[in-house]
């Protein structure tokens, strides 16, 4: 791949990501749009929710995105509730300095791919802030489409509510859309 277009790849926590699990949710820019938000997180905290995404015996995993060239990773990328008759549900942050080149739409296309031929998904699906245009243009180009709006859904401290739009993929809408990241 190119330095515009870096290869990505997605792998396991490990206990020596904390830190930069720590950097990301400390990145105004990175957090600004999530769908929570949190006063402050301390290395403790970003120690804990390590240990956490190392997890595979429940219901949700989380991925450690991989770019070539950074010897950490650059963010994460997750699936909630996964095993359920219900379909899981997309995260992810994209906490570093590539944002903007793509890594955020492989990182998610591996993990829907995942989603459908690891875990056996029916579907995905994932709330984004409806302000979170990049989120909602990275989920557009993967075959996503908007399915409904939740109104004054996410309460903000500094200001009004923020609407919350659903959004969701088929498998094989998915498939059409991302073959080409895929291959």
């Amino acid at each position: 791949m190119s330095l515009d277009r870096p290869a990505v790849s997605l792998r396991p926590f490990e206990e020596k990501d904390a830190p930069a699990v720590h950097r990301w949710f400390n990145n105004p820019a990175a957090i600004a749009s999530l769908m929570e938000q949190r006063d402050e997180f301390t290395m403790e905290q970003a120690e804990g929710w390590t240990r956490r995404a190392m997890e595979d015996s429940g219901e949700d995993r989380k991925f450690a995105i991989v770019v070539e060239g950074y010897e950490e990773p650059v963010g994460f990328t997750a699936l909630y509730g996964l095993f359920r008759q219900t379909a899981p549900e997309l995260g992810a942050l994209i906490g570093d300095d590539v944002r903007g080149k793509g890594v955020g739409r492989r990182a998610e296309a591996l993990t829907i791919a995942r989603a459908f031929d690891e875990y056996g998904a029916h579907r995905v699906y994932g709330r984004i802030p409806a302000r979170n245009e990049v989120a909602k243009k990275t989920v557009a180009g993967l075959g996503w489409k908007h399915e409904g709006t939740m109104r004054a859904h996410l309460a903000r401290r500094d200001g009004a509510p923020d609407d919350c739009e659903v959004w969701g993929v088929l498998p094989d809408e998915f498939r059409a859309a991302a073959a080409d990241l895929l291959e």
